[in-house]
């Protein structure tokens, strides 16, 4: 349990605030307010998601069970790495012109215009 509260606490001030940050550079202006409800949603969805699973996950694959969540921040930092655009020195529409490009690459229904 307070393995769990550590990480949790850990998160809140770590890599949990990241998404506020990104938002800023990757959604447009008018899309900021329904973004940000979005981003709180998802990312306390997230945090239960964790809280509740946890001991669901630890029983079976106890003492592995960090190993099933390493893999989890893994597949989600590939998937930073392959698709979120740098945005260092760069304005908005050069972003929302890259985001637009590795869009086209997916089915329609993927990304939503």
């Amino acid at each position: 349990s307070s393995g769990i509260n550590a990480e949790y606490g850990g998160f809140t001030v770590g890599i949990g605030c990241i998404p506020w940050f990104m938002m800023n550079e990757l959604v447009a202006t008018e899309y900021r307010g329904i973004a940000n409800s979005i981003i709180c949603a998802f990312n306390w969805l997230c945090s239960i998601v964790l809280l509740l699973t946890y001991d669901l996950i630890n029983d079976a694959l106890s003492p592995y069970t960090f190993f099933f969540y390493m893999a989890v921040v893994i597949f989600f930092l590939s998937f930073v790495l392959f698709f979120v655009p740098e945005t260092r020195c760069k304005g908005e529409k050069s972003i929302r012109q890259q985001l637009e490009r590795q869009a086209s690459h997916f089915p329609p229904f993927v990304w939503i215009q």
